[in-house]
């Protein structure tokens, strides 16, 4: 149990020379015969015991003591020499500034900049996951950054992480899992870019992908059906009643309007003009982080008049009975019924179709709520919306078609 107020002012009356152990481990008060009294961490370094007197009481206050102690055994196990921590020492007894001190060299916070998790967090928080509409991908995103780089770059301060560390901390998860390497290559690169805006560091060291380890890796695309295979499928969902009205309504839905899968599950009846035949998605609901106005095709509208019935009561079009938005999965495992795809690929698969027909490409960009190129926009005023309707139409029929 640690000392007491008390017990210490009756070892200074006692004007004795002893140590006496406070109960706190490692930390003993040092009494002199003049009644003097001070605190001295007695810790193992290097395999030598070693005294670090911290300061004198009542000077020094016991919890400060304690503190102070338990941030050395700290910096010991981490491997720090008994020279640096009593440098340290001499200049400050704050705990946190004194950990400060011998990690990064500076007492003051002032000037100092944050660690790597504290930039990366930030960022996240603030920049990143403002930018990008509900999904597994928000999550995964930090959920990466936690599983392989936290640990060994995050509470390095910002400014010196090197970049063959970089190299070496991102080298498995780079080679065993290519896809996800390169998209946590790619997230820390943007951390490091904005800590360079934020000048906490002058150049950005994540290394480019040609510094990084060759991956024996040949990127996969989403697997699609062909545009001659979608009018199968729609007679296979029209025809498939063992699945969920709302699983199948959903992916018919996907393939019609060419759209997210994620921007149909949260699908808003307050979002659609059923009489002017426009589906709105709000900016927060879109990857590309603009609202984004889908002209409805007949089908479409029959669909929703349809669903109307079930769920127009409701926030979400296809939202369960206790009007929660559908799983990620539940489109994903349905449609492999049917065939060795995914529902991301349906998007290709209007695509596909767009190409073939001739639809100009910036007419398709918009269709599919991709960026068009700065170049094909710069005298857009509009955003298509009628040719897109006749462009969606025409495939609605064609798919339809008996």
């Amino acid at each position: 149990m640690a000392l007491k107020f008390r017990e210490l002012e009756g070892l200074a009356q006692q004007r004795e020379e002893q140590w006496v152990p406070d109960g706190t481990p490692n930390l003993y008060v040092f009494c002199r015969s003049s009644g003097r009294m001070s605190w001295v961490c007695r810790i193992t370094i290097g395999g030598k015991r070693t005294n670090l007197t911290l300061g004198t009481w009542p000077d020094l206050k016991a919890d400060v003591a304690r503190q102070v102690t338990s941030v050395i055994k700290g910096l010991v196990g981490a491997g720090y020499s008994a020279q640096v921590i009593k440098s340290a020492l001499g200049v400050t007894v704050d705990p946190i500034a004194m950990q400060r001190l011998v990690i990064t060299g500076r007492v003051s916070d002032h000037d100092a900049p944050p660690t790597f998790e504290e930039v990366a967090r930030d960022w996240y928080e603030n920049h990143l996951k403002a930018g990008l509409s509900e999904g597994a991908y928000k999550r995964q995103v930090i959920q990466q950054l936690e599983d392989y780089v936290f640990p060994a770059l995050g509470t390095r301060p910002v400014d010196q992480i090197k970049r063959r560390e970089i190299v070496e901390t991102l080298k498995d998860i780079w080679l065993t899992k290519p896809p996800s390497g390169k998209k946590l290559r790619g997230n820390v690169e943007r951390i490091f870019d904005y800590a360079v805006d934020q000048e906490f560091l002058e150049f950005n060291p994540c290394p480019p992908v040609r510094s990084m380890p060759k991956q024996n890796y040949v990127e996969k695309h989403f697997d699609a059906l062909t545009p001659e295979q979608a009018p199968a499928m729609w007679r296979w969902l029209n025809n498939h009643f063992g699945l969920r009205d709302q699983t199948r309504y959903g992916l018919m839905l996907v393939l019609l309007t060419g759209k997210r899968s994620s921007e149909v599950r949260h699908m808003e009846w307050g979002h659609i003009d059923l009489n002017r035949g426009i589906w709105t998605t709000p900016a927060e609901g879109m990857k590309m982080r603009k609202e984004h106005r889908q002209p409805l095709s007949r089908q479409v509208l029959a669909l929703l008049g349809e669903l109307h019935h079930v769920s127009g009561g409701r926030r979400y079009v296809l939202g369960n009975a206790k009007d929660r938005v559908m799983s990620e999965n539940a489109m994903l495992y349905a449609i492999k019924e049917f065939s060795d795809v995914t529902v991301h690929g349906l998007r290709a698969t209007l695509g596909s179709w767009m190409a073939e027909n001739g639809v100009r490409k910036i007419v398709a960009d918009f269709v599919k709520a991709h960026q068009p190129k700065s170049f094909d926009v710069a005298y857009q005023r509009s955003d298509l919306l009628e040719e897109r309707r006749d462009v969606l139409q025409r495939w609605a029929d064609y798919v339809s078609a008996d």
